[in-house]
């Protein structure tokens, strides 16, 4: 049997050494400095700032595409029976689903630290041309940005692993982020409980402990422990 931590590497080389894994991530690393660069320039304006405005700022491609993060990651190669490999070589199929999940927690890490050294650099830069810090709130803000990503990262893990399909499960993540939850806002009071953004809202602070648990619940433990389950019963 393959050692947890190889299977753990194999999965993540699956996700980073392609051309496509490349360019996507490219863009994103683009977008995340272009955020930081809007940031310095807009802290630049005004008396004084907070460090933690800078993380936020720079953070939010990164906790918005971590959904997608998770679903191409989700996916892996498992619709083209990629996992009959590793199943070969004595690791069971809920065995490569949890080294698959690793592999994202350690690409949307990767993505949030580098969202944390871009803030840094874009802080001293909005220092040397003039701006100045009033607070650092620094743990709240990383915390911020740390619990959307991986929040929205596992939401994606589970449908990608639950759809196999690298298609079907982006759109399925656009119409339930952007859709379903839309609608759920039109329906009264009660659907705070059932909301993704109540979740997101309950991480930083923004909303009550139970709607962000029951939502919690809806939104990131069902679709993993589905997937869970979609991985070991499937038989391509």
């Amino acid at each position: 049997m393959t050692p947890f931590s190889r299977a753990v590497q194999i999965e993540l080389r699956k996700q980073i050494d392609t051309v496509g894994a490349w360019v996507g991530y490219g863009v994103l690393v683009a977008t995340v400095v272009a955020c930081g660069a809007f940031g310095v320039s807009a802290v630049t304006r005004v008396p004084s700032f907070e460090v933690g405005e800078l993380i936020v700022m720079a953070g939010l491609p990164a906790a918005l595409t971590s959904s997608i993060v998770g679903v191409v990651i989700g996916v892996g190669d498992a619709a083209r029976g990629g996992e009959r490999d590793g199943v070969l070589s004595g690791n069971t199929r809920g065995r490569l689903y949890v080294a698959r999940g690793a592999a994202c927690g350690i690409v949307t890490g990767a993505l949030v630290l580098f969202t944390i050294v871009v803030a840094g650099s874009c802080t001293v830069t909005a220092v040397l041309i003039g701006g100045r810090i009033s607070t650092f709130a620094l743990v709240g803000a990383i915390g911020q940005v740390a619990a959307l990503a991986f929040s929205s990262a596992t939401f994606g893990f589970g449908i990608g692993a639950t759809v196999r399909s690298l298609a079907l499960g982006l759109v399925s993540v656009v119409l339930l982020v952007l859709v379903l939850d839309v609608v759920l806002t039109l329906l009264g009071p009660w659907s705070e409980y059932v909301r993704f953004s109540t979740l997101q809202s309950g991480l930083t602070g923004m909303a009550p402990a139970v709607p962000t648990a029951t939502s919690g619940l809806i939104w990131v433990l069902i679709p993993v422990v589905v997937g869970w389950f979609r991985t070991r019963a499937v038989s391509t």
